[in-house]
């Protein structure tokens, strides 16, 4: 009997340790330690760009518009500068305007009686024309009224007599010895006669703005004809 209440003894009072030992305060945690959240998440990394699924259409550059002449009628202009007896013949660049030269002549004119301004070409034009105070010429362009744009002087209506003292004389080519007209050799006369139709503008300014200059004319090779009449010379005038 005695060992029943021992062995009673000994399991209350194990039962009564176990008990208190359950409701005993939790140790504290030391401040270093960090509770770990097991939903970490990950961190972002940078990815590649995104490419559009959409191919953008092509931007559709527009023809430029083509350049034309506004006056295709008139292909040169002419310019003389009275100071320096030069007449210069401009062509067309490819904006077309008049900035190229095409050729350079020494003419003749008649100082004070050669009007300035710029003038228009007269489509009524002669082969040859005689001039009331004597002497003919060929290729005659009038510009303005009575005045005109010619070749030497002749002492009739024939390429074969040439008067030399209005060629290359002291009342020639490169001097003021006209009546208001340009006086210039053939060849000029010629291409202005024939390339420069009705209403070909012809600028003649005082002095020498521009600085232009043109050679001497060529010397007389055979006596009567102005050596730049190619066609008398070959004998097809």
């Amino acid at each position: 009997m005695k060992s029943v209440k021992r062995i009673m003894l000994i399991l209350l009072a194990v039962f009564t340790a176990f008990a208190a030992g359950c409701t005993q305060d939790p140790i504290d945690k030391p401040d270093d330690i960090v509770a770990i959240d097991d939903k970490i998440t990950p961190p972002v990394t940078a990815g590649p760009t995104a490419v559009p699924t959409d191919t953008p259409e092509p931007t559709e550059v527009p023809t430029p518009t083509p350049i034309t002449d506004p006056d295709p009628d008139h292909p040169y202009y002419l310019y003389v500068e009275k100071g320096s007896y030069t007449l210069t013949i401009y062509g067309k660049d490819e904006y077309f305007n008049y900035t190229v030269i095409v050729k350079q002549y020494r003419i003749a004119h008649g100082g004070n009686k050669t009007p300035t301004g710029i003038f228009s070409l007269s489509g009524d034009r002669q082969r040859w024309h005689t001039f009331p105070l004597g002497g003919s010429a060929q290729y005659a362009t009038p510009y303005w009224g009575n005045l005109f744009i010619h070749s030497p002087l002749y002492g009739a209506e024939d390429p074969t007599r040439l008067w030399p003292s209005y060629y290359n004389g002291d009342k020639g080519i490169g001097t003021d010895h006209t009546g208001g007209c340009l006086r210039m050799v053939t060849e000029a006369a010629k291409f202005i006669y024939t390339q420069c139709p009705e209403g070909t503008k012809l600028e003649i300014v005082n002095g020498n703005p521009k600085g232009t200059t043109s050679p001497e004319v060529p010397p007389i090779e055979k006596k009567g004809y102005d050596p730049t009449d190619v066609d008398a010379l070959g004998g097809n005038d």
